[in-house]
């Protein structure tokens, strides 16, 4: 009796020393059921210790940051409909302590999320996909990764050559030589709009007055016109200074720009793909991609289109009056985008979606955009042929994994659409969800398997442990509290 007793001290000291645990369900797939509430445990008659050496598979569910556990309080259990979140095996330290395989953060910061098409003809799709995703997690207040400042734009190019045009047509024709200057000034105008991204709209708006003041100088009244109604189109503002400029040429140019007052707006269309692109024109953001009905005076106006991480994509487009003009812009990815979208594609295969740990490409991902959290989409056709994705998110600090989420792209989907996979990617980024294991025991169960642990305690700790693992697994589909306190010793 003394030797049991003894080794019932033994087996409570180290009982009390192991940290706590969540409830444990079993694997299996199962239609809805309501949230499981907690039941106390009732242990009359302990299993054998066999029971711990089980071949199925329980599933504990891990809550809070793993520094954060508390090993006083069994926090309840969330609803078996949610997501599966693995997290990878418990190995062995140095001194045989459960350990995680893995436990360096390797990235802090924010989300980062990619959909990639499993096949080509879905590519269209998973770029619309993505857009869903992230305006919805944005929206909801997740912190999403800077793409522009992880990739910045390339500094504007000079326009060094244009206002050296510019220049010596004012030196030709403050010599009294127009047919000099508006070769020059027609030069700089056009050097101007090869850049529209980079230009002012009052430069431009200044190398037409003057073409048009020259043009008058040679006698072309009806090609300053043309010239003065440009830069009125280019800068409204714009207006003459009395100290350059006769009368001949205020008149002309008050007259070009009640002309372009008087005539119908044109309507401005822009699409992009990928969509969600900032429009500027003559500097001014008008909202994003797809950007419809926009009035704007007719004439010529620089339009630029830029999406962070992207090429931006600039040209002069002719808004017709009283008719509709479309732009549609394809912007490309810079390098540096175009490697860690290589890498999406790679650490979103199936095998990749299949492993225990972060796939090497997700932890890339995370280093080069400074993220914690890398969320994945893989679009595809399933059996039936209907448009689906699949959703996993890695936390490379805890390499807690969220799993199983199924997309439906049906038109019309709302319990699995976009919209519900939006909501399971923030309730894990933010905790408000418990994540779960999807395979393998926690490390309590590693713990009563380990040899030396029923070396230590001897036979008689078969009994105690054994009705703490049935404590902590599931029984006819309801769980358990795991068990604290007197087992009865």
């Amino acid at each position: 009796m003394t030797t049991f007793r003894r080794t019932s001290l033994l087996l409570a000291l180290l009982l009390a020393s192991a940290p706590a645990y969540g409830q444990s369900t079993r694997k299996k797939k199962s239609s809805k059921k309501p949230p499981a509430t907690t039941q106390p445990v009732k242990t009359t008659k302990a299993p054998p210790a066999d029971d711990a050496d089980s071949d199925e598979s329980i599933e504990p569910r891990i809550f809070g940051s793993p520094d954060d556990t508390d090993e006083t309080t069994v926090t309840p259990l969330v609803s078996p409909d949610a997501p599966a979140v693995a997290t990878p095996a418990a190995e062995p330290g140095a001194a045989g302590e459960p350990t995680l395989a893995s436990a360096a953060v390797t990235a802090e910061g924010p989300v980062a999320l990619f959909a990639v098409a499993r096949t080509s003809t879905v590519e269209e799709v998973a770029v619309k996909l993505e857009g869903d995703l992230l305006s919805r997690l944005k929206a909801s207040g997740v912190t999403l990764v800077d793409l522009g400042a992880a990739f910045p734009p390339s500094p504007p190019a000079p326009l060094t050559r244009a206002d050296t045009l510019f220049e010596q047509g004012r030196t030709d024709y403050d010599n009294l030589d127009p047919e000099a200057a508006e070769a020059k000034f027609v030069a700089a105008a056009e050097a101007y709009t090869k850049q529209p991204a980079e230009l002012s709209p009052e430069r431009l708006a200044k190398t037409y007055l003057f073409l048009g003041a020259s043009r008058l100088l040679n006698g072309d009244s009806a090609g300053g016109q043309e010239a003065f109604k440009r830069a009125v189109v280019a800068e409204p503002s714009m207006t003459p200074d009395t100290a350059l400029f006769g009368q001949d040429v205020l008149k002309a140019f008050d007259q070009a720009r009640a002309e372009v007052t008087a005539r119908p707006a044109g309507t401005l269309v822009v699409e992009s793909e990928p969509a969600g692109a900032s429009v500027l024109v003559r500097g001014r953001e008008l909202g994003v991609t797809p950007l419809k009905g926009v009035e704007l005076p007719a004439g010529q106006h620089p339009v630029v289109v830029s999406l962070p991480g992207y090429a931006a994509f600039a040209q002069y487009t002719d808004v017709a009056s009283a008719k509709r003009t479309e732009v549609k812009a394809a912007l490309e990815p810079t390098p540096g985008l175009s490697a860690v979208r290589d890498a999406a594609v790679h650490a979103s295969t199936e095998q990749a979606f299949e492993r225990d740990t972060p796939p090497p490409e997700a932890r890339a991902i995370g280093e080069r955009l400074n993220a914690r959290y890398v969320v994945l989409a893989a679009v595809d056709r399933g059996d039936k042929g209907y448009l689906q994705a699949e959703l996993q998110a890695w936390d490379l600090r805890s390499n807690a994994r969220l799993r199983g989420v199924e997309i439906s792209l049906v038109p019309g989907a709302k319990k699995d659409g976009p919209d519900a996979a939006a909501d399971q990617v923030r309730a894990f980024v933010t905790g408000v969800a418990a994540p779960r294991v999807a395979e393998g025991g926690n490390a309590f169960s590693t713990l009563i398997k380990r040899p030396w642990f029923w070396a230590v305690v001897g036979g008689a700790a078969a009994v105690t442990a054994g009705a703490v693992f049935v404590a902590t697994s599931q029984d006819k589909g309801r769980p358990f509290n795991p068990v604290s306190g007197g087992i009865g010793f």
